[in-house]
């Protein structure tokens, strides 16, 4: 068994890849809001894929961290994907990309003090999923006005980096970005967007027979593997999509999201041919990480007592108080120990 660990806010994401995957799923991936784990202070003994960092507490990590490690002591033939302890987020992953000569760029907090070392840039907020809050800046006198600009806005400079801008346009002036997902080591690619914006959310240019069948090629040949799975290595993540592109022909990446969207298998347009392919090699990773494991469940000890940090898992709260009513009763989850 293999199971997601997500915030209940943005569950929605893996719930439509269960559905998406039917029977394919069924007996193989689940998935546990961080609220129910933290509420229960016990887990299921699986292969456990860890994500959302970003919406997390520093203390909440430290619970995460701390379920990691129990899962690890208790049954070490079991998988940590996205392991706490290890996996980077935006700002320090995008530094060590740029250390390890896989990104031509560089971000910078703001808040900090910090100043762009070269231009263009543009700014954004470090966390969450909005996406740049500014176009594309080219001086000092720009990025000095952007800032001004965010604060007459509101806006203040905690949590908002500068990150280093290297796309390009093509011949026709559009912008591609490529999206591919790491599933325990496997790179899957998904897309190939193209947009006559140069941020690329979604496809906004024309779309014929040519790009679709650039695309097509993308998926088959899955070109840039190699390239990205040492992205996901450097950056500590076993799961996620990379977002992606290329400036004087070489590889950009833009962002890695530990949960993402997923593809909407069911669709039918003029891309559809896609989909199967994407869908056979995601379903082929999932078996792989599904090995045989001892089962049960263990529980961890809160770091402190401070409940107030955490929250009820209101949505799902009698499956959750139901379980761990039963740990209490049964002696199940005890703190050390674990059962088969």
């Amino acid at each position: 068994m293999i199971v997601y660990v997500v915030t209940a806010r943005f569950s929605t994401t893996i719930q439509g890849l269960i559905r998406g995957l039917g029977a394919d799923a069924r007996g193989r991936l689940s998935y546990l809001t961080y609220e129910e784990l933290f509420f229960e202070r016990a887990a299921p003994v699986a292969h456990t894929i860890f994500t959302d960092f970003d919406r997390l507490t520093r203390y909440e990590l430290d619970c995460a961290g701390a379920v990691a490690l129990r899962l690890q002591a208790a049954a070490p033939e079991i998988r940590i994907l996205n392991h706490p302890l290890h996996a980077l987020e935006r700002v320090p992953l995008l530094r060590r990309l740029r250390e390890e000569g896989v990104n031509d760029f560089d971000v910078q907090r703001i808040d900090t003090g910090a100043r762009p070392d070269r231009f263009p840039v543009f700014l954004r907020a470090e966390d969450g999923y909005g996406g740049p809050e500014t176009g594309i800046i080219r001086s000092e006198v720009e990025f000095d006005q952007a800032v001004a600009a965010l604060r007459r806005d509101g806006k203040g400079l905690k949590g908002r980096i500068a990150v280093g801008y290297v796309g390009e346009p093509d011949a026709k002036g559009v912008h591609r970005k490529y999206g591919a997902f790491n599933v325990g080591g496997a790179i899957v690619p998904q897309h190939l967007m193209r947009s006559e914006h140069w941020v690329v959310k979604k496809n906004s240019a024309v779309i014929g027979p040519a790009e679709i069948e650039e695309e097509l090629a993308f998926i088959r040949e899955n070109p840039h593997a190699g390239q990205l799975a040492r992205a996901f290595r450097v950056g500590g993540l076993d799961f996620g999509r990379v977002d992606y592109g290329f400036h004087q022909g070489r590889l950009q990446v833009y962002e890695i999201n530990s949960n993402p969207s997923f593809p909407n298998f069911g669709k039918s347009d003029g891309r559809g041919e896609r989909r199967p392919l994407i869908r056979e090699r995601f379903v082929a990773a999932l078996r792989a990480i599904d090995t045989p494991h001892r089962r049960g469940r263990i529980g961890f000890p809160e770091i402190r007592p401070r409940a107030h940090d955490l929250h009820l898992p209101r949505t799902r709260l009698p499956a959750s108080l139901g379980r761990r009513l039963l740990d209490s009763v049964t002696g199940r989850a005890k703190h050390g120990k674990d059962t088969e």
